[in-house]
């Protein structure tokens, strides 16, 4: 998947095989495109839902090679890369909890009752059978295992509820693998809407020591949050310390033993921490190029240290740095169909997510999105400045999206402001 490229690099380098256990086809245009030669052998899927299948492979991959060390950042496959690194002897969290930690229920509920969450949640099938509205506050309607903000809903009335359960049923997922993950269980849970602003806390976890890499700050649609709009690395925020230690808790409650972490938070104006989703696995979108922008070093190198059970050097992230800006954009309202995008020239790793002759929706939603970007900066401001801007200077079918509503964000508290470093002694590698 996209960025994973970066990884396969890096292990190519090192002189190991790599083998790609893929159902979709190999990338051949854009940033992401996978080189001759880079792929060793591609292991078709047909299903990551089809437990029988993915079995089969995994035996048969592990008969034949020698593993040393496994990269994903898809929901759906991450149970298949913990039993593959158990089988394999290497450090992992155990299926059964990577399991757990995809399903959202099951993740709130166990965090609530410890204390480390105060959202109540409820199953969906409960939720509709409500009368009155049973919560405080507003909530957010969420596939039980969903991938990039998909299928979330902003609800605070039993009418809103149901309107949104005919939305879902509505709603057709293009991506077959989102699709098959979102519906594979089926389930959807209500759970209550954290207040404060959503940011992320990205870690690398080596045999269940929590190492910190960033914090990333994020772009919403301004007219509907639950709309993930682009991220920034790194994130300055006066709460830093409180953040981290909330999530290295939810860490160990969760039991993470081993691997790349992308923990969605929200945190309130007095430093209040509280879990929007914990996903184990590295962040996606183009992040390994976003944080090897910005911090000056090669990702590639991390991820696939971390993979190989290698412990990773992560004193690049106490030492200064620069800043970098991924975008996500959605097409100016009512377009019914994609044709072609053009990116500013000084853009890294400019792609589109959406292929020419391929049918919109003419709404604004995660799965709208038609390209995405990097850009980076000096500072924080810099790179914000250069973020909005490139926005607006993307050509869409032929026309700039400007000033649209569907091209406007809102963002982070702090994103564009130069903040101390939350480290005292980042000029050094101590």
């Amino acid at each position: 998947m996209n960025a994973m490229v970066v990884t396969a690099r890096e292990a190519k380098a090192r002189g190991h095989r790599v083998v790609a256990l893929n159902h979709d086809p190999l990338r051949d245009s854009g940033p992401f495109a996978v080189a001759d030669g880079l792929v060793d052998e591609v292991v078709h899927v047909e299903s990551w839902a089809d437990q029988a299948e993915v079995d089969s492979v995994l035996k048969d991959v592990a008969s034949r090679y020698e593993v040393v060390g496994t990269h994903s950042v898809f929901e759906a496959t991450l149970p298949a890369q913990a039993a593959l690194r158990t089988a394999a002897g290497l450090p992992t969290t155990s299926v059964a909890d990577v399991r757990r930690v995809l399903d959202k229920a099951r993740v709130r509920a166990k965090l609530y009752a410890e204390g480390l969450s105060t959202l109540k949640s409820v199953p969906l099938d409960v939720a509709l059978g409500w009368t009155r509205w049973e919560f405080d506050r507003a909530a957010v309607l969420k596939p039980v295992n969903g991938t990039g903000s998909a299928l979330c809903f902003e609800v605070s009335t039993t009418a809103e509820l149901h309107d949104a359960v005919a939305r879902v049923h509505s709603v057709h997922v293009v991506n077959p693998l989102m699709r098959e993950y979102i519906f594979a269980n089926g389930g959807f849970v209500l759970e209550e809407k954290a207040e404060g602003e959503l940011l992320s806390v990205e870690s690398m976890v080596h045999r269940g020591h929590v190492g910190f890499v960033a914090l990333t700050g994020r772009y919403v649609l301004a007219a509907d949050p639950v709309v993930e709009q682009g991220t920034q690395i790194p994130y300055h925020h006066p709460h830093h310390d409180a953040i981290v230690a909330r999530t290295e808790a939810v860490h160990r409650s969760l039991g993470i033993h081993h691997g790349g972490t992308h923990v969605e938070v929200m945190v309130d104006d007095d430093g209040t921490v509280e879990l929007i989703d914990f996903n184990p696995r590295s962040a996606g979108f183009g992040s390994p190029v976003a944080t090897g922008a910005a911090f000056g070093i090669d990702y590639g190198k991390v991820l696939t240290d971390i993979g190989c059970g290698i412990e990773p050097d992560l004193s690049f992230a106490r030492r200064d740095s620069g800043f970098a800006v991924e975008m996500v954009v959605l097409p100016p309202p009512g377009a019914t169909e994609f044709r072609s995008i053009e990116f500013p020239s000084h853009c890294l790793a400019p792609r589109a997510t959406k292929s020419p002759g391929e049918r919109l929706t003419g709404r604004a939603d995660q799965l709208d999105a038609i390209g995405m970007f990097i850009v980076t900066g000096a500072t924080a401001s810099q790179a914000h400045e250069a973020g909005l801007a490139a926005r607006r200077e993307v050509v869409f079918n032929g026309a700039r999206l400007g000033d649209n509503p569907n091209n406007s964000v809102a963002y982070s508290t702090f994103i564009g402001q130069d903040l101390p470093s939350p480290f005292p002694t980042r000029n050094s590698d101590g």
